[in-house]
């Protein structure tokens, strides 16, 4: 009899739904990217400590005031020389920044970084000091044109109506003083840019006690989310430019200097002062931005002074 061929079962193996195939890990992958990060800053911090003072304190500029370096080379930009001499705006602001006069002769040109010699780090600290200085002098003004308008609303029943719409604010940036149309007709009247009487004389006050500083100033306008009739050619737009101009030039012929306002902006809705009702009358406002002096600024200040101080031929 012929010798029966054993057969091997045939053994199917179903992988289950969901199941895949081990993870074989990429833990390694994470724990290599922190260690050369970390060899990385150690190799900066090696190179940075074999450098010179001078070289340490270039990088340090650089980053305490990335505006006045190239964003590309990192060169020191030149300094367009645009604020008015320190001592006229000093001899005008009568004793707002007489303090920062202390120091007393021409002011010498101030390097803040590559590219640009001759400072001491006495005369950076002092630079600094008279930034604080400055930013502290305008929250008293603040304080100051509070008190002002208090006393001018006794004396003006109108003017006392509008300071419920008024706020004045310090922010980063600077002191805001804001007009607020929280009802029809109350800064301007309705759908233009005309200012009612009692507005023009409070922006006439607010024009005489601004134009004592030598702070910038910046106007906006701005409206609510109600627009004109599609067939108008007059949009927010104009109107919020508009009411910003008006007030500007209210401001300007009552004793702003030369100069003084950098930016006139018509924002329309895009700034809503309440974001969560569109249509509320305060987001319809004019608001004026007192800038804060940064150490730039004195910087430009103090180049201005002794450019107006030095003869046509040494001014190259």
């Amino acid at each position: 009899m012929a010798e029966q061929r054993r057969e091997e079962p045939i053994i199917f193996r179903k992988r289950r739904r969901g199941e895949q195939h081990a993870h074989h890990g990429g833990a390694w992958k994470v724990a290599y990217a922190d260690f050369v990060t970390a060899m990385m800053a150690f190799f900066l911090v090696m190179w940075i400590m074999q450098l010179s003072e001078s070289a340490r304190k270039a990088i340090a500029s650089y980053f305490n005031e990335p505006g006045a370096f190239h964003f590309l080379t990192g060169k020191a930009l030149p300094i367009d020389i645009k604020m008015r001499p320190a001592r006229y705006v000093l001899e005008k602001g009568a004793d707002y920044y007489d303090n920062f006069s202390e120091r007393g002769g021409p002011y010498q040109p101030f390097p803040i970084g590559i590219g640009v010699a001759g400072v001491s780090p006495e005369e950076w600290k002092q630079l600094q000091k008279d930034s604080a200085q400055a930013s502290q002098r305008l929250e008293e003004v603040q304080k100051e044109l509070q008190r002002m308008l208090q006393e001018l609303a006794t004396t003006n029943p109108e003017i006392g109506e509008l300071l419920g719409s008024l706020r004045l604010e310090m922010t980063p940036e600077g002191l805001r003083i804001e007009l607020l149309e929280t009802r029809e007709n109350l800064f301007f009247r309705v759908g233009s840019a005309e200012l009612r009487s009692p507005a023009v004389h409070l922006l006439q006050r607010l024009g005489i006690a601004l134009g004592k500083l030598p702070n910038y100033v910046e106007i906006e306008g701005h409206t609510d989310s109600r627009s004109y009739s599609p067939r108008s050619p007059y949009t927010n737009w104009e109107l919020s430019a508009d009411r910003a101009n008006a007030a500007r030039r209210v401001l300007e012929t009552s004793g702003l200097w030369s100069g003084q306002v950098s930016s006139v902006v018509g924002y329309a809705d895009r700034k809503l002062r309440v974001p969560e009702n569109p249509f509320d009358t305060s987001n319809r406002r004019v608001s004026i931005l007192v800038r804060k002096l940064t150490t730039l600024d004195f910087l430009r200040l103090m180049q201005a002074q002794r450019s107006d101080t030095l003869e046509p031929t040494q001014r190259q």
